[in-house]
């Protein structure tokens, strides 16, 4: 099938690992740079954060409300969002605990819908997409590996060939530089990480969950080798088990929790709060580490990078994130901004 495609809507065998094309649109023949502005549909938070750092102009609308879920660190900050991007609507999606608003999708007459692959990409979801004649793409997402192929192929598809090859290469520096951090850290030096969720910080998810992929990236070894029970994670666990793990560093997603953490007398024992190793999870102008999981946790991996191994990581990172806010997000900020971004 993909092989009959026309132009640049046939993919070759070698992309297959990166995205399967779902459903052919009605002007695929055509340039892909016709595309309308606001007119490709993200059904997953990860699938629609990666479009609005490849072409922003395209956007059809937001998964959640901006600066409305702050207490599951989906929030972002409108100061570093491009102006045109920062009132498009709320469309909602397919991403477990959020639901479509299938009357404003159809609204808008999207032009392509985008899939969140492995995770988000069945047969439900694409006839629900097909019965309101809006077609799919499928793009995978399932690592941080996988993001230099993603936006090669999205890049493709959508006439941003350019920028998808920019973000492809910046992302995968990014990548071989962690590789090589995590090459030179002996098992024996490994800092224990525990990312600690909710308000009472007892809620974890486990190190192969795609929502604790920055603490493999950046040399970390999760506390937490249970099993997921559910793709949204936030596995509850008790204090008991926290103390039995004793980290090194503990995550904070939630800042109510932060501001706590160090007047709690449960958490006071803990080698990682004696060590004044708390850290609170950066989330301008979206979630460096989570929710949603998305092209940002490139610049989380290496905040967390520099937090775990400040010597061996060479991570100089208000630098790097004036470099990634103007490569991925098209922003230039100043070196107190940058700081602002991490610093609690």
């Amino acid at each position: 099938m993909l092989n009959t495609l026309p132009g640049k809507w046939r993919l070759p065998i070698a992309a297959l690992g990166a995205s399967l094309l779902l459903s052919l649109p009605s002007w695929a023949a055509t340039a892909p740079t016709q595309l309308p502005p606001h007119s490709v549909y993200g059904t997953a938070p990860p699938v629609t954060l990666l479009l609005y750092s490849l072409a922003p102009d395209l956007l059809a609308g937001w998964n959640f409300p901006l600066n409305k879920m702050g207490g599951l660190g989906m929030s972002a900050n409108s100061e570093y969002l491009l102006p045109a991007t920062r009132n498009l609507p709320v469309l909602g999606g397919w991403d477990p605990g959020d639901k479509p608003e299938l009357e404003r999708v159809l609204a808008i007459h999207p032009k392509l819908a985008l899939l969140w692959a492995p995770y988000l990409d069945n047969a439900r979801l694409r006839n629900e997409l097909q019965r309101i004649d809006v077609p799919t793409l499928a793009v995978n997402l399932g690592s941080l590996d996988d993001y230099p192929a993603a936006y090669r192929l999205l890049g493709d598809q959508l006439g941003q060939a350019a920028r998808g090859e920019k973000l492809a290469t910046a992302f995968q520096n990014i990548l071989n530089r962690l590789q090589n951090l995590r090459s030179s850290i002996p098992q024996a030096q490994r800092q224990t990480v525990y990312y600690a969720e909710g308000v009472d910080g007892l809620m974890t998810d486990t190190a192969n969950s795609p929502h604790t992929q920055v603490i493999r990236a950046a040399g970390g070894d999760n506390v937490f080798t249970g099993k997921a029970t559910a793709l949204k994670g936030m596995e509850r666990v008790s204090m008991g088990q926290v103390l039995a793990w004793n980290p090194d560093v503990i995550l904070v997603q939630d800042p109510v929790f932060y501001r706590r953490v160090y007047s709690l007398p449960a958490w006071h024992g803990l080698k990682a709060v004696k060590d004044h190793r708390v850290y609170l999870v950066p989330r301008q102008p979206f979630n460096w580490m989570d929710r949603p999981p998305s092209f940002m946790q490139g610049l989380g991996a290496l905040w967390l990078a520099h937090a775990l191994y400040p010597q061996q990581s060479k991570v100089h990172l208000n630098q790097e994130i004036q470099d990634f806010f103007k490569t991925f997000l098209q922003v230039n900020v100043t070196k107190a901004q940058a700081r602002s971004t991490w610093q609690s």
